[in-house]
């Protein structure tokens, strides 16, 4: 966590950040075997953070608007296990005839992940997009008509799906489209999170669309997930735009870790530093950073 948590002798993870905002972009399942695990670790180091005036945020990935959709296809069998597990299965309760019964281990997930279910529950209280001074999160990217949409409505609506909440009709709240439903949606949107863009055109398009949207938020720049970056986190349209999914996970690419740290500087402008480890380092202009 770029340094800002510690470990206990009693093996416990404290917060150190004081007023540090922390951004995950989504995507905590389906990247390996302890993804519950990870959320009740994020969540209260979260606790711990606010006490001392920061925060600690996970937003919502296509892979959390998945599982809640009940498609499972990315989900390790030590996820499965994990989540029968939550649910109070008892190792020998998740076996038939000496073979996991993946078909029980799948049912009992589903009612974990499932709209009102208990992680669903948990996961309703991620944002989908996220403000943050001058700078803007999402998981794959923004597009000037989610803004028109409403930012804090389509947040409103995810949440209200996970939860299962009921509509004025008397039905279920559905979930949003513009959030998660296609390839342009908040969720799923590689426009901008793409490693290089194809053509010069669809640079000059993108990066046009982006100075639209951030220009109708009052913000400065977009930091997006969802693609691997092979050479590291970068930047594009001219630092408007923040690619920083770089594959660390061990069920991705096993890469070196980096983070993006962004600060104000003397006169109170925002500085954004790419704070990497290992190989991706030599990509870099500076040993210890790339500034903006």
């Amino acid at each position: 966590m770029a340094g800002l948590v510690k470990i206990t002798i009693e093996g416990e993870l404290v917060w150190t950040g004081q007023d540090t905002i922390v951004v995950q972009l989504g995507d905590v399942l389906d990247r390996g075997d302890n993804e519950i695990t990870i959320v009740r670790l994020l969540r209260g180091l979260d606790l711990q953070a606010r006490k001392e005036g920061g925060a600690v945020y996970m937003l919502q990935g296509n892979h959390e608007t998945l599982n809640v959709c009940g498609d499972f296809r990315y989900v390790t069998p030590g996820a499965f296990r994990e989540s029968a597990m939550f649910a109070g299965l008892y190792q020998d309760e998740m076996h038939k005839l000496d073979q996991p019964d993946w078909q029980l281990l799948a049912r009992v997930r589903l009612a974990v992940y499932k709209p009102g279910g208990p992680m669903a529950m948990e996961l309703s209280k991620n944002p989908t997009v996220l403000v943050v001074n001058d700078t803007v999160f999402a998981h794959g990217g923004l597009l000037p008509i989610h803004v028109n949409y409403g930012l804090e409505k389509l947040n409103a609506e995810v949440a209200a799906w996970m939860r299962a909440d009921r509509t004025p009709e008397g039905g279920k709240a559905a979930p949003p489209f513009l959030a998660m439903g296609d390839g342009s949606s908040v969720v799923w949107n590689r426009t901008l999170s793409r490693e290089n863009f194809q053509t010069p055109y669809d640079r000059v398009h993108a990066c046009s669309a982006l100075k639209q949207t951030l220009g109708r938020l009052n913000a400065k720049r977009l930091v997006v997930g969802h693609t691997p970056q092979l050479s590291g986190a970068n930047c594009e349209c001219d630092g408007s735009v923040w690619r920083i999914d770089v594959g660390m996970s061990g069920g991705v690419l096993n890469s070196p870790v980096q983070v993006i740290e962004i600060v104000k500087d003397t006169q109170g402008n925002s500085v954004v530093r790419v704070l990497p480890t290992g190989s991706f380092a030599s990509s870099l202009d500076e040993d210890d950073g790339l500034e903006i």
